[in-house]
């Protein structure tokens, strides 16, 4: 049995309709919804100006895999969040500029970036420690329908 968290994904970009079909029925694979505990993504209800946010429950090992590849596959930035599972894996950020990644950042339970001593030791660096903050605080585009 997969261990489940709670896990959210932000998403960036600008699609199609037939692409948004896509996306909606990636979403409803998943039962995102428009808030922790809130209502169904309903596709007619998009965002004006911000990435579109989903947030789901008792996710298997917090991962949306084949949206966060349609995702890479399309173009798409995105950034999602996964809490931790005591015992088997910590809470992690994944990120995806919507051309480079996906690229995994640990974070702790309220999402903010952690750097162990180990990574701090392999980037050498203040200036490579703050390229590495940058890659993991990127800005998500606007989501936008095209047509």
């Amino acid at each position: 049995m997969a261990d489940r968290v709670s896990a959210s994904i932000a998403i960036g970009g600008t699609v199609s309709v037939a692409q948004l079909e896509q996306l909606a029925a990636h979403i409803a694979d998943y039962d995102l919804r428009i808030e922790w505990d809130g209502e169904p993504f309903d596709p007619a209800q998009l965002p004006q100006d911000d990435a579109l946010r989903r947030f789901a429950h008792e996710v298997p090992w917090g991962i949306f895999d084949g949206l966060e590849q349609f995702c890479c596959d399309e173009g798409l930035a995105y950034q999602r969040w996964s809490g931790s599972c005591p015992g088997s894996f910590g809470a992690e950020r994944v990120v995806h500029d919507g051309k480079t990644g996906p690229l995994n950042f640990s974070v702790d339970e309220d999402d903010n970036l952690v750097l162990h001593a180990q990574t701090i030791e392999q980037l050498g660096s203040i200036r490579a420690i703050r390229r590495y903050i940058a890659q993991a605080e990127i800005e998500l585009p606007t989501f936008c329908v095209r047509g």
